[in-house]
């Protein structure tokens, strides 16, 4: 986080799991990658996914479950430590692209983070940020999209 702009942060949660942070402008600013569309490689998803599956295994996932939160991306991508401090704009491995213009633009939800209640008065701050009506954000906030200009 406290890198250039541009820079992969990759980290474990829970002791098991990875998520993945961009770095960006500002002292230790970064965006945390919650969830894509996948374009490509879904089935290769589903087996990098299926090995780390409890339960209900057998199941083939759906496409909008493949990377529909933080470790499920990180998991459906094979993102592991190894990317850890990744330029994403010079990387051959891994990097960002801007997606193709479509019909119109969606609008952006800004709504509160998932999973932080005990963070106090951040805990309601509108810092989670969504294209409404994609099926692939893993909890949409209907109260927010209700604000949400389109």
């Amino acid at each position: 986080m406290f890198m250039k702009p541009g820079t992969l942060y990759v980290y474990l949660i829970y002791g098991m799991y990875f998520c993945m942070n961009v770095s960006s402008r500002g002292d230790g600013a970064c965006v945390l990658l919650r969830a894509l569309e996948p374009l490509g490689g879904l089935e290769t998803m589903r087996q990098l996914r299926s090995t780390y599956r409890k339960g209900s295994a057998s199941r083939a996932l759906k496409d909008r479950e493949l990377c529909s939160g933080p470790s499920k991306l990180c998991q459906a991508l094979a993102i592991d430590k190894s990317f850890d401090q990744r330029d994403l704009t010079e990387d051959k491995a891994v990097w960002l692209e801007h997606s193709p213009p479509g019909p119109r633009e969606p609008a952006v939800v800004a709504a509160a983070r998932v999973g932080i209640g005990n963070a106090g008065e951040w805990a309601q701050k509108p810092l989670r940020f969504y294209l409404q009506g994609s099926p692939w954000v893993s909890v949409v906030d209907r109260v927010a999209e209700q604000g949400t200009q389109v």
